[in-house]
């Protein structure tokens, strides 16, 4: 009993540091350039009473915390500049790991001591928040959410039906070329081409025995019938290279070794297209996967308007443009510059989201049913 008693009276201490000096857990890169605050000319915005109500209040609040993953260094500094000048709310950003936080906040609720308003990471992880009771549905009182034609995918694909979770930007998992093999027009267009005799012993990938990178590639392409065990199977017989990491992959193909990659990340093949290597990102017309990132908002979290006005702003274009810009990510909305180099962008014909299901899919089964069964037999 004594020993409980002490554990919580540390964890108080914690909680109460976090709070008052937004010291961060996880170590954050160095800052070296910031971002200007908008380069986004704001949409004229219509008159609601409503929203004006809760911007007022989340003034009154004065602040929030926000656990996150992504925003360190550069980015983390951007937002809390720009949000700050916008709306004189001071945004206090702590990071650290999805496993991380969600222990963190299942101790803030016990103890009713609440530091975080809201959180982003993965999807995996925000849902695992989401199962534990930990969040809320504030999207009836967003106004960014009534913009129409304005979202590359679908805002609430991970969360269709409690809409706790959205999504605020992604990453594109798409083949990649060697520009100086293979040729405009050559490359190919569809997943089924993949399977085309020519490609055997040309194609580089990571292996799926090490990283689970291909079964976030495959699993959604199944869901939507693009392949199928088949398709695996003879996939499995092309000769692939395996590298252990992406960018051991990226460089295979930098090099030429292997002139086409079956699934490359955007943000880890930027930084090679922006050093002059020769690859390029293609799109599949049948499908483009694409990874979303997610953010959501607390319950009972101890500034309630705050957070909403945080999220409504970190889903408008002024918002994604500045974190769009420093963090060298693709925006989820179509009206915001996509800042990644030319050669790493590509315009998702028909996006397929990577849900928490595929991702549940892939840790139960897929690696024995699929890989093991089909390419290692």
């Amino acid at each position: 009993m004594k020993k409980w008693i002490l554990s919580t009276v540390f964890i108080l201490i914690a909680l109460v540091t976090a709070c008052g000096t937004g010291a961060t857990p996880a170590p954050a890169p160095t800052p070296t350039t910031v971002a200007p605050a908008n380069q986004v000319a704001p949409k004229p915005a219509l008159e609601d009473p409503a929203w004006d109500m809760i911007v007022q209040a989340a003034k009154k609040e004065g602040m929030l915390t926000h656990y996150s993953y992504n925003l360190v260094g550069d980015a983390g500094l951007a937002m809390q500049r720009a949000f700050e000048a916008k709306y004189g709310i001071k945004l206090e950003i702590i990071t650290g790991r999805g496993a991380e936080f969600l222990e963190r906040v299942k101790v803030e609720t016990r103890i009713g001591q609440r530091v975080a308003d809201t959180t982003e990471g993965s999807a995996l992880h925000v849902k695992n928040m989401k199962l534990e009771g930990l969040t809320l549905n504030v999207t009836s009182d967003l106004p960014v959410l009534l913009e129409k034609d304005v979202w590359i995918a679908d805002i609430y694909g991970i969360d269709p039906k409690d809409k706790h979770i959205l999504a605020f930007n992604f990453s594109v998992y798409t083949p990649y070329i060697n520009t100086k093999i293979i040729k405009p027009g050559e490359e190919p267009k569809v997943w089924r081409d993949f399977l085309d005799p020519k490609w055997k012993s040309k194609i580089v990938a990571t292996d799926p025995l090490v990283s689970g990178g291909l079964y976030q590639l495959f699993l959604p392409l199944m869901r939507e019938k693009l392949i199928d065990d088949k398709y695996l199977a003879d996939l499995g017989k092309q000769d692939m290279r395996f590298s252990a990491a992406l960018p051991d992959e990226a460089g295979i193909l930098a090099r030429g070794e292997r002139p086409l990659s079956l699934r490359g990340v955007d943000i880890v093949y930027a930084r090679f297209i922006q050093e002059g290597a020769p690859i390029k990102a293609i799109s599949m017309k049948d499908g483009t996967v694409l990874s979303v990132v997610t953010i959501a908002a607390f319950k009972g979290a101890p500034h309630p308007n705050a957070s909403k006005v945080f999220i409504n702003w970190f889903l408008s274009a002024e918002g994604q443009d500045v974190y769009s810009k420093v963090a060298s990510v693709a925006p989820i909305r179509k009206d915001v510059k996509n800042y990644l180099p030319e050669n790493g962008r590509v315009n998702p014909e028909r996006p397929v989201l990577l849900t928490n299901e595929d991702n549940e899919e892939a840790t139960r089964y897929f690696r024995e049913r699929y890989l093991e069964k089909l390419w290692k037999s």
